[in-house]
């Protein structure tokens, strides 16, 4: 079987001692063959769709998309950190500072950087806060794809971008382990709030096992002795959500082609 949680730059430390707590909960829960180790997965697609994934942490957007299917959904973490409410989160808006007093419209025409196409905080976060300023389907003279949160964080501070939506867990951490890149830029703002990244299973993994994963991840957040881990990695809760909660990702993807929002 294989886990993974991947998309969030926690604290090594603290990630592995959540993990062994987590690995101890799911196997109170009878749960075979649990890895006693997370994995560090290169390709995040091909990653997903593995026959044997146990557990593993996705974006809501391919969920709803390219993962159709192929996948199910087990539930979402909750985030004590700014921008998140319960199972939801939302993107913060980073620009230079020395433009952190303009208004979001005043972007039309700049340079934004996305940290690639198929990312619900990244991409279609910003495409649909910036959709109802566009003119003739475009607001940005130009989109980068920087192929990581971290690296549009360091195109707007170093001047080769203007502005970038970063989800707000990420940004919370790259922040403090950064603290030159994002000394120069200011937040200006939050997306839309959208289900938190979900945590998933293989479309082939039993219901029974289904429902014993969820009860473990529920454990994981009572668990005293994973009170320092979780404080460390803004963990405060855990809900239980399926495939459904993520189809307003693809939908609000939907309504921005055909309100005309093509390309940017």
């Amino acid at each position: 079987m294989r886990c993974a949680l991947p998309m969030y730059p926690f604290p090594a430390a603290s990630l592995d001692q959540f993990w062994h707590g987590l690995f101890d909960c799911m196997q109170r829960e009878g749960i075979a063959d649990v890895p006693h180790q997370l994995e560090q997965p290169q390709d995040l697609l091909q990653h997903w769709q593995e026959p044997g994934l146990l557990l593993s942490q996705a974006c809501g957007y391919p969920v709803s998309t390219l993962l159709h299917g192929q996948v199910q959904v087990v539930g979402a973490f909750h985030f004590d950190v700014p921008g998140c409410e319960q199972a939801n989160y939302s993107s913060s808006l980073w620009v230079r500072k020395e433009d952190a007093a303009k208004p979001l419209p005043a972007f039309h025409g700049a340079v934004a950087a996305c940290n690639e196409r198929h990312s619900q905080s990244g991409y279609h976060a910003l495409r649909s806060a910036v959709a109802r300023f566009a003119s003739d389907g475009r607001f940005f003279s130009e989109v980068l794809f920087s192929g990581a949160h971290r690296q549009s964080a360091r195109l707007v501070a170093g001047g080769k971008a203007d502005i970038a939506a970063l989800d707000c867990v990420s940004a919370y951490f790259l922040s403090r382990q950064e603290p030159e890149v994002f000394s120069r830029l200011a937040a200006i703002g939050f997306t839309t709030p959208m289900p938190g990244l979900p945590l998933i299973t293989a479309s082939t993994t039993p219901p029974a096992t289904l429902a014993a994963l969820r009860r473990a991840l529920a454990a994981s957040i009572e668990a005293p002795g994973l009170e320092h881990a979780r404080r460390a990695m803004r963990i405060s809760g855990f809900s239980v959500l399926d495939e459904q909660d993520y189809r307003i990702c693809a939908l609000k993807a939907e309504q921005n082609l055909a309100g005309g929002l093509a390309d940017w």
